[in-house]
This record gives structure tokens, C-alpha cells and sequence, in this order.
């Protein structure tokens, strides 16, 4: 069976959660007995990606961050269209527009919506009306539709009528070498122990003005690690000596030294499903300290300490200091049964297999 992967910027990943989120679906199911076609942005075609039965494609796209995936997307939608695979994986709405033609061709269509796009506070009134649309077409048409969180699922059905089946993301688990951990502890001046992270995008769902704000009102004396774009937080905080501003990180090896070795995860995402960030970051073993939203509570459960404001940021921080040392002990052991029993690419992998053998 051929199923194109469309949606993601490309393999290998190096970009965000679709990105791993496809190369680990092409880690697998060749040996599931598909062949994948996975559409990738041009300037992947230096990076080297080889797995049997996975073919990339690439395809021109504006450089513009809020034109490129949605050119992207549409592009591979229409070659797909006309080639010969007999399934379309779709990840996010901005492809949606080619699914009634993609449709007419004999594609069998399975779309996941990821979060509800349209709130992300990057779109104007514009963006978000046009996002609703292709939301609208997309649930609406696609043969099959997943939902990666249950609040997800549940926003599926109520505003749309429309069953979908919930499959969350995967976890990786933390790989890193000596190596790797001596050269980010190197670079910015870090001890075992000695400082908060938090991992993501500088957009607005994200938090990160509020992240630093919380972090600076309390009495910590460790630092703040922000891994991440080198945007408008970096400029309007770049003179706190206390917070490391990384840049954006892309051996995985490094990455997950940094998270290993924190004292505690800060997740500010405050928009979307189940967002491989924060599965990394249990993945670590550490306390995660997360933006409250329906998404967050239902990922880390008993597990969260949640904050909505930069004072409850503040004395989560200071608590989890002075007397977090009960909270942590059942932490390993509840993190594993999540990680082994839901959070599991090779089970993500063998329920999307199902869906597209159905």
C-alpha cells in the first residue's frame, strides 16, 4: 500500500512536531508492509535520510514562515493527487483545499487536524477566518479523521458531528552522550541541576514573556534555559544574565542532555493537542511545570504542577525548591507507565497502520 505523508516541512526532522512525528511513522511502517512518499521542503535535500520503502519529495516554498507550509502543503496535495498512492496522510489544515479533487481522483484521505489552528495568536482576523474554512473542509471530507488528544476528539464531535479516532504522539527516549552533555554545559556555563528549560517557538501561545516574568519574580538563584528562536522574547530579554538564550537546537543528542539534566521543565504551550514538546519533557524524568489548559492537564494528570499567571509561576518554582522533594519520588515510575502505555511511537504507529489498512 503507498501513502503519501503531507503536511510536515520534511525528513529528517529538524523543525518541530510534525517533523518528528513523520520520520518516526517512517521509521516504522515500511516494515507494516507500506511504502512511503513523504513531501519535503527543498532545503532538506541536503540532509541525508535513507530508509527502505521511504521516498522524499521535494518541492519549492516561499521562505516566509506563514506562507511555507501552507504552499508546501498544497503543492504535495496536488502532485499526490495525480500519482499513484492510494492513501493521503494529512497533518494540519493548511492542505485541505485539494481534498474534495484528491478525493474525486480515488484517494483515500486521513487527516489530523493537530490543535485548533485558528486560536494561535499569530493570525490576524484574516488568517483565523481562513483557517476555520479549511478546518471545515478538511473534517468534513476526509475519510478518516485522528485526534491526538481527547479534548481534541471531543472539540471534533461537538462542533462538527464527526467521529475521530484519538492517537496521541510518541516519546523518544532521552539518548545523549558524554559528549553531547559536555558541550552544552560548556557552552552556556551549566551545572547538573541548576536550571529551569523550557523548549519551543517563540510565538504567543507559547508564553514565554510570562515564562521569564514568573521565573525573575521568584527567589530562585538558578538560571532559565529558553531553547528556541531568537525572536521578539530574546530582544526584549537578552540583557537578563540569569536566562540562556540557546538559539535553536537541532542534535537531538545535545537537546535531550539539556533536558536530562534540568532541574524542571517550564511547558508554556497553551494551544494545540498533545504536543511532542511536553513528551519530551517527561521523557526526561523531570518535574514539568505547564501552562494550565485542558491539553497540558491531560497529558501529565497527577503529575503537572500547573500555572495561568507569572505569580503562580513564581510560587511553584519557590515550593517545588523548598519542599517538591515528596512530589518528585513517584514521578519515574507514573512517567514510565505513561510512556510505555500511551505515549508510544511503536503503538501510534501500529493504530495509524489499522486506520489505513480500514
Amino acid at each position: 500500500m503507498r501513502v503519501a505523508i503531507i503536511g510536515s516541512r520534511g525528513i529528517p526532522a529538524r523543525y518541530g512536531g510534525f517533523e518528528v512525528f513523520a520520520e518516526r511513522l517512517a521509521e516504522r511502517l515500511p516494515s507494516m508492509g507500506f511504502e512511503l512518499e513523504v513531501y519535503c521542503k527543498w532545503a532538506l535535500k541536503k540532509h541525508h535520510f535513507k530508509r527502505e520503502g521511504v521516498k522524499r519529495h521535494f518541492l519549492p516554498c516561499p521562505s516566509s514562515t506563514s506562507l511555507e507550509k501552507p504552499c508546501l502543503s498544497n503543492l504535495a496535495m496536488l502532485r499526490a493527487s495525480f500519482t499513484g498512492v492510494d492513501a493521503i496522510l494529512l497533518l494540519g489544515v493548511s492542505g485541505t483545499l485539494f481534498i474534495p479533487l484528491a478525493r474525486l481522483l480515488g484517494k483515500k484521505i486521513v487527516l489530523n487536524p493537530d490543535g485548533i489552528e485558528w486560536k494561535r495568536g499569530k493570525w490576524n482576523a484574516l488568517g483565523r477566518k481562513t483557517l476555520k474554512f479549511l478546518e471545515t473542509l478538511g473534517i468534513r471530507f476526509s475519510h478518516r479523521v485522528v485526534a491526538d488528544s481527547m479534548a481534541i476528539k471531543e472539540y471534533i464531535k461537538e462542533k462538527y458531528g464527526k467521529d475521530s479516532t484519538f492517537i496521541p504522539y510518541g516519546a523518544d527516549p532521552p539518548e545523549f552522550s558524554q559528549e553531547d552533555w559536555d558541550s552544552v554545559r560548556e557552552r552556556f556555563s551549566l551545572a547538573p541541576g541548576e536550571y529551569y528549560i523550557a523548549v519551543g517557538r517563540d510565538v504567543p501561545e507559547n508564553n514565554f514573556p510570562l515564562i521569564i516574568e514568573g521565573f525573575l519574580g521568584s527567589k530562585t538563584r538558578k538560571k532559565l534555559v529558553m531553547v528556541s528562536d531568537l525572536g521578539n522574547t530574546y530582544r526584549r530579554f537578552s540583557g537578563e544574565r540569569r536566562i540562556v538564550f540557546t538559539g535553536p537546537i537541532y542534535k537531538r543528542g545535545e537537546l535531550f542532555a539539556l533536558r536530562v539534566n534540568a532541574f524542571a521543565h517550564i511547558h508554556g504551550h497553551s494551544v494545540g493537542g498533545t504536543n511532542p514538546s511536553l513528551l519530551e519533557a517527561i521523557s526526561s524524568g523531570a518535574p514539568v511545570l505547564a501552562y494550565d489548559v485542558v491539553f497540558n492537564r491531560e497529558v501529565l494528570g497527577r503529575a503537572g504542577l500547573f500555572f495561568k499567571t507569572p505569580q503562580q509561576l513564581s510560587q511553584l518554582m519557590e515550593w517545588l525548591e523548598e519542599k517538591g522533594d515528596e512530589f518528585r519520588k513517584g514521578l519515574d515510575e507514573y512517567y514510565r507507565k505513561l510512556l510505555r502505555e500511551r505515549y508510544n511511537w511503536d503503538l501510534v504507529a501500529e493504530k495509524y497502520a489499522r486506520i489505513l489498512r480500514e
